[in-house]
C-alpha cells in the first residue's frame, strides 16, 4: 500500500506504519486501505464540486462518531478513538483544511440534494434563488 509523506504528518508513525505493514491477512489489509483512501480523500486540493464532496464526505466520516468508522478502524486493527483524535489534531493544526470554494461547493450540493426533496413550491423557489448565488460566486472565485 502506497502512504504519502502527508498522511503520515497526519496520523504520526504509530498508525502510518500500520497501515503500509504487509505480513498481516488480506481482510486487515482491507480495512487499512479503506482508511487510506479516506486520508488521501481529506488531503484532495482540487476545488471542484465532485472532488470538495469528496473530501467532505471523508471529513464527515472522521470526526463523527459513527458505528461505521468504528467498525472500519476496529476490523484494520486500529483504536477509532486514537485515529479521530490524529485527525482533529491535524484539522486544529491546519494540515487538513477546506477552502471557501471547496465549502461552498459542498453546501451547493448539499442544497441541491435539499432542492429535489423539497414539494413545497415557496421552498422550493427560496432554495433555488440561494442555490444561484452559490453558484455565482464559486464562479467569481
Amino acid at each position: 500500500m502506497n502512504i504519502t509523506q502527508k498522511i503520515l504528518k497526519i496520523m504520526g508513525m504509530e498508525i502510518a506504519s500500520k497501515l503500509i505493514q504487509s505480513d498481516i491477512d488480506c481482510e486487515t489489509r482491507l480495512w487499512r486501505a479503506v482508511i487510506n483512501t479516506a486520508l488521501e480523500d481529506v488531503m484532495i486540493t482540487n476545488q471542484n464540486r465532485t472532488e470538495a464532496v469528496l473530501k467532505g464526505a471523508a471529513h464527515d466520516w472522521f470526526a463523527s462518531d459513527s458505528e461505521d468508522f468504528e467498525y472500519v478502524c476496529l476490523n484494520a486493527d486500529l483504536d477509532p478513538k486514537y485515529v479521530r483524535k490524529r485527525y482533529l489534531d491535524a484539522m486544529e493544526k491546519g494540515i487538513i483544511f477546506f477552502t471557501r470554494k471547496q465549502n461552498l461547493n459542498i453546501k451547493y450540493t448539499e442544497l441541491y440534494d435539499r432542492l429535489r426533496k423539497t414539494k413545497n413550491p415557496n421552498d422550493r423557489k427560496n432554495i433555488t434563488r440561494y442555490i444561484n448565488q452559490l453558484r455565482k460566486t464559486i464562479f467569481e472565485l
